[in-house]
């Protein structure tokens, strides 16, 4: 499976639909990678080696976040039901729980409007602290990262300390995930997009690409970690092998469909804690009682498959050297349907 993954990869890089990857295939409690392209084409081509660091996006959201919210969970210091309002105290809805937020369905928009032109911590939580709600919480599934700098803040209102150093301390030291953090080194990521506003100018490289987060100095719930394609593997395969920061009765829950309903464009959605489950209109959707899924701005995706104990990660930079240039999208359906067709042989 490996080497038919490389080749439908190596067909997007010559295509030119995205420079380069790392991904790693994750089965029978084995972890194994390889990569393509390149780490970088502008200002110059530079080959990948293998051992890039990328900028994950919203994968944050589940690897980071999720996982420190539920760490606080099961030492008793949160609960799903927590009202945001009880921990932070500026915030303008009262009725939003945790559980709203990690199944966004909270009812708080997606994103916040020009937010390229945000330029400090303060600003970016002023705008979020005094959202808007713009639909009946609960009624439809909008994927938020406003959602997720909230619970990004809660995580350090609670532990006192900045986002990065709970997520090294909880996670990264203890599934020995050495190459993420918040802060990598940037010689070693691969860049992502040419930013041209009156914030910043130039290729982003080692500083995050969500501008939210940049305005965060990185450190933001919905987007800001850097890692590596294996260093996600283990944290996959941590959780098949019962030695994950969660206990197993928590992964469990994690792989709970919560909520299926439509987005605000009458798309259906499901959601479990954190996680995306495949919806009708998804590839993987014959397998969404089994799977978790997730995906990152910058070219980024995850599957996880507890029943079968099987996942996948793949890490690209497909946004460089513009958004535009990014058509990832149906090379990473075509690696799922090699899934879907070992698992019907299987079933």
């Amino acid at each position: 499976m490996i080497e038919t993954i490389k080749n439908i990869l190596e067909t997007g890089v010559n295509k030119q639909h995205f420079p380069g990857g790392q991904f790693c295939v994750i089965r029978n409690g084995q972890i194994q990678c390889d990569y393509v392209g390149y780490k970088a084409l502008y200002p110059n081509k530079v080959l990948n080696q293998g051992h890039e660091i990328y900028d994950v996006a919203s994968l944050t959201k589940v690897i980071s976040t999720n996982t420190l919210i539920f760490k606080l969970i099961e030492t008793g210091r949160l609960s799903l039901n927590t009202p945001v309002q009880s921990i932070l105290e500026n915030v303008a809805y009262g009725d939003i729980t945790i559980y709203d937020l990690l199944t966004h369905t909270s009812g708080l928009p997606a994103d916040i409007r020009r937010a390229n032109t945000l330029r400090n911590p303060d600003e970016v939580l002023e705008k979020v602290f005094h959202s808007e709600k713009i639909y009946a919480k609960g009624s439809h599934v909008v994927y938020s990262d406003v959602g997720f700098i909230l619970l990004g803040k809660i995580i350090e209102t609670i532990h006192q300390k900045p986002l990065d150093v709970v997520a090294r301390l909880e996670i990264f030291e203890p599934l020995h995930m050495m190459d993420s953090s918040y802060r990598p080194y940037p010689i070693r990521c691969a860049p992502t997009e040419l930013r041209e506003d009156t914030v910043f100018q130039g290729y982003l490289q080692g500083q995050v690409h969500d501008e939210k987060s940049f305005a965060m100095q990185g450190l933001a719930g919905h987007a800001g970690l850097f890692s590596t394609a294996s260093d996600i593997a283990k944290f996959i395969l941590a959780m098949f092998n019962q030695t994950h920061v969660l206990s197993p009765k928590t992964i469990e829950q994690l792989n709970q469909i919560q909520v299926e309903a439509t987005d605000l464009s009458d798309n259906p959605k499901a959601r479990a804690l954190g996680f995306e489950k495949p919806s009708k209109s998804h590839v993987l959707y014959p397998f969404k009682d089994e799977l978790i899924i997730h995906t990152g701005f910058t070219g980024c995706n995850l599957m996880i498959n507890l029943k079968r104990q099987e996942g996948f990660v793949l890490l690209t930079n497909a946004v460089h050297p513009k958004r535009e240039n990014n058509h990832i999208f149906g090379y990473r359906d075509e690696i799922y349907r090699l899934f879907i067709k070992q698992w019907e042989e299987h079933k």
